[in-house]
């Protein structure tokens, strides 16, 4: 019997990151106190009249673009009808036949050859969010917040592309990472701004596709892949058995590690759709797209390949520079400002995130400035101040906000070279550890480290490495 392969398409809600909602003037905002941010629109009163929120647009286009998606200049909002007690209209405004992106994709990487791997993108349309249902607020009972209703959301749909749950968490990574750079979401998957669903089935090699499920309530990447690990299983055994898989929807419970029935799984058809007759067709201009066009950044996996060029980084620290747009805009004003790319890259891989992860701020907030942080690392490459002495005076700039070259000047910390100072303080250094001198002459040569260590110490860190290290040669082999 042929092993079974496994197909998966994923469908993500990602919120956007508007101030006011898709259709109304109430806050997008997370973590109020319930049904406080309502009003006749997102509540569905008679005789409300929805108005769409143009950022939304602008936000839902830039995704589109940087996802390599065709966006069509005309699309046209839907009526998805059900019935829900957080669906307070009793349908949802979506799109369906005409949604305003289609035909993109993603670029994976493909293990087994060694290259990358197309999951196409069918379609992203905008659509506005249901409210929550909390099933833990009231005994025996369950509590609607309808704050959420309305607001603003793009749903991504692959095509049933992915081959293996390790592929759809990595699928979902490069997407976080795309959206982000985008700067059309935050992502937060426990706020609820990114969800995914995901549909599976299994078939054998050169079967068509089979009867699939839809697997819900994942609230993290690692999630994902253990309920597609769970599916997959669960039907190739159905399918071993000669048992058939039925057509559901599964909710997933992590604690458990399994899914469980939820309902039996819709199709389109079941929405009945139609045009929404309070909204007009979305028209978007050509200037309007090409002025969004130009403002999409250059997308994280091309900057990194840029890194490793331009400024021949390892594809390690590539990567870890551009895993935020933040941290890459700061990376390249220091190398702008005229540093080393690899002092730069050191810096800011080091001490700068480091004390960005201490503090619990953004590169954005941080007082130490890329221009601040050049000056310094000229400092050190000037041989002016060592590598020690560079952290002491990173670290008063930053508690001070005073220029790296004002605090060396204020407190004498430039490196000595004087060799006779440098001499006095090597003398001092070996007379004080004599067995180690008869060690280091004896041939343990892994002692210059140490003897370094001393006289670095009786400088305060101020002797230049490079002559403390010729004087100590010199004098512990005569």
């Amino acid at each position: 019997m042929a092993e079974l392969e496994p197909v998966i398409g994923l469908e993500i809600h990602v919120q956007l990151k508007t101030r006011t909602k898709l259709f109304c003037g109430n806050l997008n905002e997370f973590g109020a106190e319930p049904n406080v941010h309502v009003c006749p629109v997102c509540l569905g009163l008679p005789g409300a009249l929805p108005v769409l929120n143009r950022q939304a647009v602008e936000l839902g286009v830039r995704a589109a673009l940087g996802l390599h998606c065709t966006v069509h200049q005309r699309s046209i909002f839907a009526r998805k009808n059900y019935f829900y007690p957080d669906l307070p209209k009793g349908y949802q405004i979506s799109q369906f036949e005409q949604p305003f992106a289609t035909d993109g994709f993603v670029e994976v990487p493909d293990e087994s050859e060694g290259t990358t791997r197309r999951i196409r993108i069918r379609r992203i349309h905008l659509e506005e969010d249901a409210g929550k249902s909390l099933h833990d607020r009231i005994p025996a009972a369950t509590a609607v917040d309808l704050n959420r209703t309305g607001v603003p959301l793009i749903e991504i749909v692959t095509e049933p592309d992915v081959r293996s749950p390790r592929e759809a968490r990595e699928f979902l990574n490069r997407l976080k990472r795309a959206l982000e750079y985008l700067e059309v979401s935050d992502c937060n998957m426990e706020e609820g701004s990114l969800r995914v669903d995901a549909n599976v089935s299994v078939r054998r090699p050169g079967e068509g596709l089979g009867t699939k499920t839809e697997v819900k309530n994942m609230n993290s990447f690692s999630n994902v892949e253990r309920a597609l690990v769970y599916e997959i299983d669960r039907q190739c055994r159905l399918r071993e058995r000669g048992e058939p898989v039925v057509h559901e929807t599964l909710l997933w419970d992590a604690a458990k590690g399994e899914a469980r029935p939820m309902r039996s799984k819709e199709e389109s058809h079941d929405y009945r759709y139609f045009p929404d007759p309070d909204l007009p067709p979305v028209e978007i201009a050509a200037d309007w797209l090409e002025a969004i066009r130009e403002s999409v950044p250059e997308m994280p996996w091309t900057r990194a390949a840029r890194f490793e060029e331009s400024f021949a980084l390892s594809a390690e620290h590539a990567t870890q520079l551009t895993a935020t747009r933040e941290v890459a805009d700061y990376f390249e004003a220091i190398v702008a400002a005229g540093s080393d790319p690899a002092d730069a890259a050191s810096w800011v891989m080091g001490e700068v995130l480091a004390a960005v992860n201490n503090a619990r701020t953004t590169l954005a907030d941080f007082p130490v400035r890329p221009p601040a942080l050049a000056e310094l690392l000229a400092l050190v490459r000037s041989g002016r101040i060592s590598r020690p002495i560079a952290r002491q005076v990173f670290a008063t700039t930053l508690e001070s906000g005073r220029s790296p070259a004002a605090i060396v000047e204020e407190q004498g910390l430039a490196q000595v070279t004087d060799a006779r100072t440098l001499e006095g303080w090597v003398d001092q250094a070996i007379d004080a550890a004599p067995g180690e001198a008869e060690r280091f002459r004896g041939g343990e040569r892994k002692l210059m480290g140490f003897f370094v260590g001393q006289v670095m110490k009786l400088s305060g860190g101020k002797a230049d490495p490079k002559q403390i290290s010729r004087l100590l040669q010199e004098k512990l082999q005569s």
